[in-house]
């Protein structure tokens, strides 16, 4: 044996060994860096890890079999020993391998001690602190684990947002379009309007996990920090893994945790695995935003719940579950109650959860209490700076109480952070609406068309707009594109019945409001006005105090008590308002607070005229003048159908038919039969007002005759 120990060190096949190990324990380190740099698949290190393996022994044969001569390479029993060079050829081994030491030792330490701890920070025009975290890919072979890879990612993208001194965290909505994508960083990164990007994989293998990230330079496309984490797959590990590359995130963009901050990102929500996936498998499901995948996703967060009670963040997926049926077509009334437990259950175990208190916020909105409505998402804002959400449903706050400006200025931060969300992109539509800035409304519908075909909403704005501009055959246009896209809604079905009822077209009104109502059955306030078109205006006021009677905290109620005082029947209208608005008579103190105020307080106002209690009239006129003037998108001026009506109740008839004439030459008349109706007949025969009825109703005609001849033509 001490022979051929002697024979194996003559022959370098020990310095061979070690040299090749160290050789290959080096190249290993370079593999797992260039792995997640270049996307590589999982299976890559492992082959060459075996490739390595199976090298070894050949190698060892070879040194024994082989020797290096100044002649080449020849067989030992080839070489006189008188001539070998073995000897210089292990002193050039021995060099090797010192060096190949060195290196291994100064990787380790600045891998232990430089690398880990202080990830180099983004530098020269990318100090901007946003970021864009986009889907992680699954590593794995298993297509099943693509939720939980899903869920690593979603959980970073939460702990991220909740940090102050970062400027932006993008949404998941616009970052999901970058899934698999091939495009380059920074084309990606001036999407998203961001300075980096942060990429990652994540591996499960049985009870291991490897999650792999790097944080890009989104203008140079260089990256600046990359680390590759090799776990026990337990909830421990995991949480700790997300917590620590949020961490480093923060470090690398010059950002700054608060105490707060970094206890509420170390922070495990759940110490249940199984509780974790299923709320994985939750937020998922809530993503697609369909009527199935939110009864999944409910399943989902229940069983999430039922197996961890003081699972916060679930019972914060199971609130907004219950809050979206309102937006396709089930009672609210139903869920309210459940919505409200749910969220308050969350606060109950973290008080410090943004989402919880952006749920609880929208739910005061419903609510109407919205000074609580503020105060709750304004804390939502505070806790989250990151959750879009909060800022788009602050913004329809702010619309709701007439602070436009500042609408603007919060729904185009939830699209800074949500760029191609077309939610928050309709909501910022909204608030550019509710200033008056229509035409800016109007092109970013348009682009919103262009990104999102199939979203219905940008159609139903630009329904919306040519209705007030006086296209009523346009406006039908644009209904029709809403209905191929969700023929399911009511509203948009509504509002086409009346398209047709506005340019006078009675059978295809009928028809439609035929079709409406079999299928959704309900007793729609349309049925009312195609009666009014045909003069039956006795059973169109019979037909509303029926619908009234029938339901009477139905949403379209203030319209149906409208529909009996334009019919004449005053009498009814008196009763019924005084019953639910009795602010209106009397001597208190009233202002309008919303669009509905503005109405019926006409309404209320011309009774009380008609009845003699003028001095009451005319201070609920003043009150509404000065309400309609407060809103942007009539401006100071006001709105001129509401001043010719409160002339033509004051007996300033010639001053009503020029502000009649001024106001449809600019912008239409939607409601054109109604000129007709019993509470106008006192202008029948006042110089001017016959022409003008006239005009109005050759005007719809027209646009029936147009609509009949482009109906089909590309909307733009």
């Amino acid at each position: 044996m001490t022979g051929l120990s002697a024979e194996l060190k003559r022959r370098n096949v020990f310095k061979v060994g070690v040299a090749y190990l160290v050789t290959a324990w080096l190249l290993m380190q370079v593999v797992d860096v260039l792995v997640p740099l270049l996307s590589l698949p999982g299976w890559v290190p492992r082959f060459i890890f075996l490739l390595l393996v199976v090298g070894f022994l050949p190698a060892l044969i070879f040194a024994w079999a082989y020797e290096l001569t100044p002649d080449g390479i020849r067989r030992e029993r080839e070489v006189d020993r008188s001539e070998s060079i073995r000897g210089r050829t292990g002193r050039k081994l021995d060099r090797v391998i010192i060096a190949m030491m060195t290196i291994a030792i100064v990787y380790l330490v600045f891998d232990n001690y430089v690398f880990e701890d202080a990830p180099a920070p983004v530098t020269g025009a990318t100090l901007e602190k946003s970021i864009a975290v986009l889907p992680f890919r699954n590593r794995s072979d298993d297509e099943a684990d693509r939720h939980f890879v899903d869920g690593i990612h979603d959980d970073i993208l939460t702990q991220l947002s909740k940090v102050a001194s970062l400027d932006k965290v993008i949404s998941r909505t616009s970052t999901e379009r970058y899934r698999d994508t091939d495009l380059p960083i920074p084309e990606i990164g001036e999407a998203l309007g961001v300075a980096t990007i942060l990429e990652g994989g994540v591996q499960r293998a049985g009870s291991q996990v490897r999650i792999n990230v790097q944080l890009i330079d989104a203008a140079t496309d260089e990256h600046v920090w990359a680390e590759t984490y090799d776990r026990a797959l337990n909830l421990e590990n995991l949480f700790e893994i997300q917590s620590e590359i949020a961490r480093e995130v923060v470090v690398a963009l010059h950002g700054v945790l608060s105490d707060e901050e970094a206890e509420r990102i170390e922070q495990q929500p759940t110490t249940s695995f199984a509780a974790y996936e299923e709320y994985s498998f939750g937020r998922q499901e809530l993503q697609k935003r369909t009527g199935e995948s939110l009864l999944r996703a409910k399943t989902h967060f229940e069983k999430a719940i039922e197996l961890d009670p003081d699972y916060a963040q679930a019972w914060v997926g199971l609130a907004t579950v219950l809050a979206l049926p309102h937006y396709y077509g089930e009672s609210p009334e139903t869920t309210y109650g459940d919505l409200e437990e749910a969220v308050k259950a969350a606060l109950a175990i973290d008080p410090l959860l943004g989402e919880a208190y952006a749920g609880l916020g929208w739910l005061s909105m419903r609510n109407e209490d919205l000074a609580k409505a503020e105060e709750n998402l304004l804390k939502a804002i505070e806790l989250s700076p990151g959750y879009a959400i909060a800022y788009i449903w602050y913004a329809a706050l702010l619309r709701e109480t007439g602070r436009f400006d500042a609408a603007i200025d919060f729904s185009r931060k939830a699209i800074e952070l949500d760029p191609l969300s077309p939610v928050l992109r309709a909501g910022h539509i909204s608030s550019l609406h509710g200033l008056g800035r229509t035409e800016e409304a109007k092109n970013e519908a348009l682009e919103g068309i262009r990104r999102n075909p199939e979203f219905a909403n940008f159609y139903h704005f630009m329904a919306q707009a040519s209705y007030q501009e006086g296209n009523v055959a346009e406006n039908l246009r644009w209904l029709r594109a809403v209905l191929e896209i969700n023929p399911q809604s009511a509203q948009a079905r509504s509002q086409e019945c009346g398209s047709f009822l506005h340019m006078l077209d009675v059978e295809p009104a009928e028809a439609c409001i035929e079709a409406l109502e079999a299928e959704i059955p309900g007793g729609f306030p349309v049925r009312v006005y195609l009666l009014e078109l045909r003069g039956e205006w006795d059973e169109a006021a019979e037909l509303a105090r029926n619908l009234l009677e029938e339901e009477p905290n139905r949403g379209d109620k203030y319209w149906l008590v409208d529909a009996v005082f334009t019919a004449g029947d005053r009498d009814y209208a008196r009763t019924w308002l005084e019953e639910s608005n009795p602010e209106y008579f009397g001597e208190s103190d009233w202002a309008p607070e919303s669009d509905t105020d503005l109405r019926t307080g006409t309404v209320a106002a011309s009774i009380l005229y008609a009845d003699g209690e003028v001095e009451r009239a005319n201070y609920l006129f003043d009150q509404l003048d000065a309400g309609w003037r407060s809103i942007p998108f009539f401006g100071p001026d006001g709105n001129p159908f509401f001043d010719a009506w409160t002339s033509y109740v004051r007996g300033e008839k010639q001053a009503a038919v020029a502000l009649i004439r001024a106001a449809t030459e600019d912008s239409g008349s939607g409601w054109s039969w109604r000129f007709d109706a019993p509470i106008w007949q006192g202008m029948r025969g006042e110089p001017g007002w016959d022409e003008l009825v006239d005009d109005i109703h050759a005007e719809m005609r027209r646009q029936r005759e147009w609509y009949e001849a482009h109906k089909d033509e590309p909307l733009f």
